[in-house]
């Protein structure tokens, strides 16, 4: 027969409470630590897309500043405006390759600015199939010049139009009067300055604005904030847009001169030398642009700030997802402070993590 040994001893009630308490403390650590740094990945995903956005953004906006203009000859009497790309100085409309659009002229902002630029539909352009304007030993006057039937009909599809302007080789500028199947007319007596040979680009000519659109989910596509290019979202997060110009022939004060000569006015007064000195001061951030000799034509550099935030806020590190404080106070750029913004609420304002990049551009195609 099988004998039992009475005498064994298992675990008892106290052993075993003892036991599931420390399992569950083991459990209970390692499920927090799980969620710590499952929240810290995300935090941590969201700034990297944050520091991405920004640097994203001002490149695109350096890109087109630099190309602003494009060589448009906005003082050609037979050469209109690009669409909206003018400014009304006096009483009188005048095109311009770059426009800039603060957002309280007068005052302190309380949103982001804006920025208008004229830029070739296509950099790539077209090409032309005949030579114009002949030689510099033998000119030719000619008011037209001669495409493709395919370049024609791929312009006229990117919005190609009698009043339409196109560049000539990023160096002449020219108003559409005619268009035909391979060939775009200028009018009478309106010739093409300049010899051109086969395969010079050609390029249609629009204007673009940049701008912040806030909360608007039918743009942005969510709640969030973006910077969009003629209405096209371009890069989520991005709150706010500063721009600040510094020009030449602006400032008739002492020591600058009284017209144009090479130099950025001196704006902040800080030159001692009896010879301009260029500083940050020097730099424009109010203004209509649009009494003389307050004009576009005058800018030569342009300051870009941006701010970015995340698309969705974070949550803190801990269980139960406690907010954080990420940004302590209005992060100000320009002449922009939010905290005077209408709604501005300082808690929800503070729970976003923000980055704020700032770039110094020289247009090269006034």
């Amino acid at each position: 027969m099988r004998r039992f040994d009475w005498n064994q001893q298992g675990f008892t009630l106290v052993e075993l409470m003892a036991a599931v308490l420390i399992t569950v403390v083991i459990v209970a650590a390692t499920m927090t630590t799980v969620v710590t740094s499952n929240r810290a990945n995300v935090v941590n995903t969201q700034v990297a897309d944050t520091q991405q956005n920004v640097r994203l953004a001002i490149d695109l906006l350096s890109r087109d500043i630099k190309l602003a203009g494009y060589n448009y000859n906005a003082t050609d009497p037979a050469t209109m405006a690009v669409g909206a790309c003018n400014a009304t100085i006096g009483a009188i409309t005048k095109p311009v390759g770059l426009l800039p659009q603060d957002q309280t002229p007068a005052g302190a902002d309380t949103g982001p600015d804006g920025v208008s630029m004229v830029l070739p539909v296509n950099t790539a352009g077209w090409t032309l199939t005949t030579a114009v304007g002949g030689t510099p030993n033998n000119k030719t006057y000619e008011n037209s010049i001669n495409l493709s039937g395919a370049a024609m009909t791929e312009m006229t599809a990117q919005g190609l139009v009698v009043g339409s302007t196109i560049s000539i080789g990023g160096a002449l500028s020219k108003t559409v009067q005619v268009v035909n199947a391979t060939s775009i007319g200028f009018g009478t007596g309106n010739f093409v300055d300049g010899q051109f040979p086969v395969g010079t680009p050609v390029h249609l000519m629009q204007c673009v604005r940049y701008q912040v659109v806030a909360n608007t989910p039918a743009t942005c596509g969510s709640n969030t904030p973006c910077l969009v290019r003629n209405n096209v979202p371009l890069v989520d997060g991005v709150e706010d847009l500063q721009m600040a110009y510094a020009c030449d022939g602006c400032n008739q004060a002492a020591p600058n001169p009284l017209f144009s000569d090479g130099v950025v006015d001196d704006q902040d007064g800080s030159s001692t030398s009896g010879f301009p000195t260029f500083t940050q001061g020097d730099f424009v951030s109010n203004g209509a642009w649009a009494i003389i000799p307050w004009t576009p034509d005058k800018i030569r550099l342009a300051q870009v700030s941006l701010v970015v935030r995340p698309t969705n806020a974070d949550d803190g590190l801990d269980e139960r997802g406690t907010k954080a404080v990420n940004t302590t106070g209005p992060v100000i750029v320009g002449d922009h402070n939010p905290s005077a913004d209408a709604g501005y609420d300082a808690a929800l304002y503070q729970q976003q993590r923000r980055r704020v990049m700032v770039r110094t551009i020289q247009p090269r195609n006034l």
